[in-house]
């Protein structure tokens, strides 16, 4: 019995000792959790009162701005409607963040504007009024890129056969395309630029073209650079009818090229019935070309004294000092 009592006992004092180192490292376990967990309370106050203090700073720095309401495309014009106030952080609101309202609307969209986005100058554009002079002017004597389409802004530019290349217009937008024939908006000083540089092109074998622009959105317009020559403007005044041959002229030749690039790319004629056929069409057009270049040979005579060809007129030019219209 004692033997039994014994052993109780034992076991009882060593389920004790166990529970106590239990209970030490339980406790052990529990004081670094709660350290731990006082560390990042610690942490997360601190950092709660940073992000305070940086609040604060961007409420006392933060702007006023506009936001749009809707998808707005480009060219679009954006109302007043179309406007919500909104608030900026000073950190993340751009120089030229638009801040008045009234600055905003009224105005066109340059690039696409989704609902929700926060207006700059740089979004959009002014509405310009439209100047007293400004005219709808129909252009035959530029040669244009294959890909051109209406609506396309290009700069229209003057080569010679030197090599000299000028800017005549500057970033006029294709209001109308109908072939090898653009309309665009010119002021007077630009008729009165162009015009001489259809005569320069007539009497100095120069070529008057286009180019687009890569990004019109962002680039900026360029600066015209053509120097309308004194001599010339001089000759279209003593004859107002030279202008008009220019034109005619040069939009023939345009036109003969292009008759030239479509016949070079036809197929070769395989049947009979269809080379006499051929053969016979441009015999026709053959006969009308020599028709109406005799007529326009006539019309040209009857528009100057003297009868004076093209020889003649550059002789008028080099009577004035030199024949080349940029020297100075």
């Amino acid at each position: 019995m004692s033997k039994l009592r014994k052993s109780s006992k034992q076991k009882l004092y060593a389920g004790c000792i166990g529970a106590g180192i239990v209970g030490i490292i339980f406790a052990g376990y529990l004081m670094v959790n709660i350290h731990q967990l006082n560390e990042v309370r610690k942490q997360a106050e601190v950092d709660a009162e940073l992000k305070w203090k940086v609040y604060e700073q961007e409420q006392r720095t933060a702007k006023k701005g506009w936001a749009v309401i809707r998808d707005i495309s480009p060219g679009e014009q954006i109302i007043s409607n179309d406007l919500k106030a909104v608030t900026v952080p000073g950190s993340q609101a751009p120089a030229n963040l638009v801040a008045d309202k009234n600055k905003a609307s009224g105005t066109t969209a340059k690039i696409e504007l989704k609902k929700g986005s926060v207006l700059t100058l740089a979004m959009m554009t002014v509405d310009e009024p439209t100047p007293k002079d400004l005219r709808n002017r129909e252009l035959k004597v530029v040669v244009l890129p294959n890909s051109l389409k209406q609506g396309d802004e290009v700069d229209i530019r003057i080569q010679f056969p030197t090599g000299q290349d000028y800017i005549l217009l500057s970033k006029k937008k294709i209001s109308r395309l109908e072939g090898p024939v653009v309309w665009v908006t010119m002021n007077e000083q630009e008729i009165l630029s162009f015009s001489s540089a259809i005569v320069d092109a007539y009497l100095h074998k120069a070529s008057i073209y286009a180019l687009t622009y890569v990004d019109p959105q962002f680039q900026p317009k360029a600066i015209p650079t053509y120097p309308p020559n004194a001599q010339v403007l001089a000759l279209m005044n003593s004859d107002p009818n030279l202008i008009k041959v220019a034109e005619q002229k040069l939009s023939k030749q345009l036109r003969d090229s292009l008759e030239h690039a479509i016949h070079s790319s036809n197929n070769v004629i395989s049947t009979p019935i269809e080379r006499s056929l051929s053969e016979e069409i441009a015999a026709q057009h053959t006969d009308t070309t020599i028709e109406d270049a005799s007529g326009g040979s006539e019309g040209i005579g009857n528009g100057y004294e003297g009868r004076q060809d093209h020889k003649e007129q550059t002789e008028i030019l080099a009577q004035g000092g030199s024949s080349d219209p940029y020297v100075k």
